[in-house]
């Protein structure tokens, strides 16, 4: 079978920009559910916020969408695939999920200003793309079981918040080519502005090495990371987070990991 890259993620989070550099760099061919979402939306006169709603309960569009995607399993072709379940029913994808700040992903959409998802203002946007994504949760968990916000199904957690799409699509490059190494192989890679860390002393002999590793080209060691409520947390050090940032490097080479809020938790990108 050909490639298959599936990006799912956050409303706002690139997917389609990042899909457009993938497939100039893998020669694959798109394929993408968001647009038969909206053109079935459109056909019926509604904003895709107006259709999400209107199908909750009703199977016949998604069982549609989610037979195709099935199909993807056996198609010859390289396919990036832009979609929120074919990591669940396309065979053999990398599974990449795409994750933003709500105000990052608001003010992206409203840029973009497609039909049907026009906003006055950000915090309008924030409401609503919040909405939108409640039910496609509710919807997707009725209907199958699963939790399309869980990070663990994925084989890549990629935070786009604020890295370029060129910065993305060569991580999700990188970590592809990890990936088809080794399919076990699982990688979470978080902007470091975005992450909270324990307000405890750094330990700079720590600090130092990391520094010392970027300097000579060498991999960082993971950072462990939990993810609650939109906001990523460092379960441990922030050694390595922090060397990232104070190089201007777009993400930190984490592993996501089971945890809560234990403890009172530092904002980095207020601390540098």
């Amino acid at each position: 079978m050909g490639l298959k890259i599936s990006l799912a993620g956050d409303l706002g989070s690139g997917k389609s920009t990042v899909t457009d550099l993938l497939l100039a760099a893998t020669g694959a061919e798109r394929y993408t559910t968001g647009k038969i979402m909206r053109d079935l939306a459109a056909a019926r006169g509604m904003s895709i916020d107006e259709f999400n709603r209107s199908i909750e309960g009703n199977p016949e569009v998604d069982k549609l969408i989610d037979d195709g995607l099935r199909a993807l399993s056996d198609d010859p072709r390289d396919l990036v695939i832009d979609s929120r379940m074919a990591w669940h029913f396309t065979r053999g994808t990398f599974r990449v999920y795409m994750t933003t700040e709500p105000e990052i992903a608001a003010a992206r959409i409203m840029a973009a200003g497609r039909e049907g998802e026009r906003f006055e203002t950000l915090d309008e946007a924030v409401s609503r793309i919040a909405a939108r994504r409640a039910s496609e949760k509710k919807r997707y968990f009725e209907f199958y079981g699963v939790d399309i916000t869980d990070l663990f199904n994925y084989d890549l957690v990629i935070d786009t918040s604020y890295a370029t799409p060129k910065e993305i699509a060569d991580a999700i490059l990188s970590a592809l080519a990890d990936w088809q190494r080794d399919e076990t192989t699982r990688a979470c890679l978080v902007c470091p502005r975005r992450l909270r860390y324990p307000d405890d002393p750094p330990d700079e002999i720590a600090i130092s090495e990391c520094d010392r590793l970027i300097e000579i080209g060498e991999k960082l060691p993971l950072s462990d990371v939990f993810f609650e409520n939109g906001v990523f947390y460092l379960a441990g050090t922030p050694a390595a987070a922090l060397s990232v940032a104070s190089y201007d490097l777009p993400f930190v080479p984490s592993r996501l990991v089971k945890g809560k809020v234990d403890r009172t938790y530092i904002r980095m990108e207020n601390t540098l």
